[in-house]
């Protein structure tokens, strides 16, 4: 009897320990230019259509909307949203002094890719926009180091980064660190010709 025991210990003890590989996350490509990302935690729409035109430039520019998952209230702070570069590199967005300092030179991207517009799709109708985002348009002092989408409210704006070197055609990972798990989007660079 006192074996049988042990032998169950053993078999329970291993069942719990076997770490679980099941995705709870979904990554879709929505026309050239356009990722959807999908986890109980997040909902995020990625627009990388003018980087992909503008590959050598030293600054990278992504719209991004996010709304939160299921569990209500996602906070995403500025200092937790990164990209990886083809090469590995791990690149952070600039405070909002130094989005200032070059804010001026990018209004033309910013308008092209109507950057400070509403999402291009699943979020306008359905949720309400948040007036809030890591960083202000020009005329506008507003802005927040963490931003608080739900699942009934969404964010949206620009992200830039500064790429030394400029901007290589490969694969490339916006990175969001939310409390719980780390969101990774990745979209290619260079995939179709301009």
């Amino acid at each position: 009897m006192k074996t049988l025991i042990v032998i169950n210990s053993l078999i329970l003890l291993t069942v719990l320990a076997v770490p679980t590989d099941a995705q709870d996350f979904e990554v879709s490509q929505e026309g050239k230019w356009r990722i959807w990302y999908t986890s109980p935690d997040l909902r995020a729409e990625l627009s990388y259509h003018w980087a992909d035109k503008h590959l050598g430039d030293e600054w990278l520019i992504l719209k991004l909307s996010i709304a939160g998952g299921r569990g209500g209230v996602t906070s995403v702070a500025r200092e937790n949203i990164h990209l990886r570069a083809p090469d590995g590199t791990k690149l952070a967005l600039p405070t909002e002094p130094e989005f200032r300092a070059v804010r001026g030179p990018m209004q033309m991207a910013f308008r092209q890719e109507d950057s400070w517009g509403p999402a291009a799709s699943r979020f306008v109708g359905s949720l309400k926009r948040a007036e809030e985002w890591f960083y202000s348009p020009v005329g506008m002092t507003i802005h927040r180091e963490v931003i608080h989408p739900s699942a009934f409210l969404y964010c949206t704006g620009p992200l830039v980064f500064e790429v030394p070197g400029g901007v290589q055609p490969g694969t490339w990972t916006l990175l969001i660190d939310l409390e719980e798990m780390r969101a990774e989007i990745p979209f290619e660079l260079g995939a179709y010709e301009n």
